[in-house]
């Protein structure tokens, strides 16, 4: 079985061997076909997530800093372009798109990036609530009037196609 087209959204940083995944992803794709993945792009195009993980950091130590810096692991042109060319996918186009990432709130913006990975099971309650209240003067310059945070967050989108 193939496919005209492969996508992967924002998963590739997340896969255990990325090479053998792209080259799974470019063998399952027929002739003529297109091939798109997006990763976010380095932490520094994303200053509120800094800011977290700046703050999980001082809060939570080390290992939960990580783990909020993990989507950003192939936020580098340069690498992300070289890890094409390692699964043997020729020609690919790493282009930087600007953009920007809305939460209800910090608060909601906290639970959900906390609650939602592996850090939840690994912050209290207690820990929650220092990261929020922290997160609320540290990141008040995304706040927008209607209470919402409104952040920069861009992504490199990796194109290539077969034949």
């Amino acid at each position: 079985m193939s496919f005209d087209v492969v996508v992967s959204q924002f998963a590739l940083m997340y896969f255990p061997d990325r090479v053998a995944s792209l080259r799974e992803m470019w063998r399952a794709l027929a002739p003529r076909g297109r091939l798109a993945i997006a990763a976010w792009a380095p932490i520094d195009h994303a200053r509120g997530y800094q800011i977290l993980v700046d703050i999980a950091a001082r809060q939570c130590g080390r290992e939960a800093a990580d783990v909020l810096a993990a989507p950003f692991v192939l936020g580098d042109h340069a690498e992300l372009a070289k890890l094409f060319v390692d699964s043997g996918i020729s020609g690919a186009n790493v282009s930087l798109h600007e953009g920007s990432i809305r939460f209800p709130s910090v608060k909601e913006f906290i639970r959900i990036e906390v609650k939602g990975s592996p850090l939840a099971d690994m912050v209290s309650d207690d820990v929650m609530q220092a990261l929020a209240a922290e997160s609320e003067n540290a990141l008040v310059e995304f706040v927008v009037p209607s209470g919402e945070i409104v952040m920069p967050m861009d992504a490199h989108i990796v194109t290539a196609g077969k034949g």
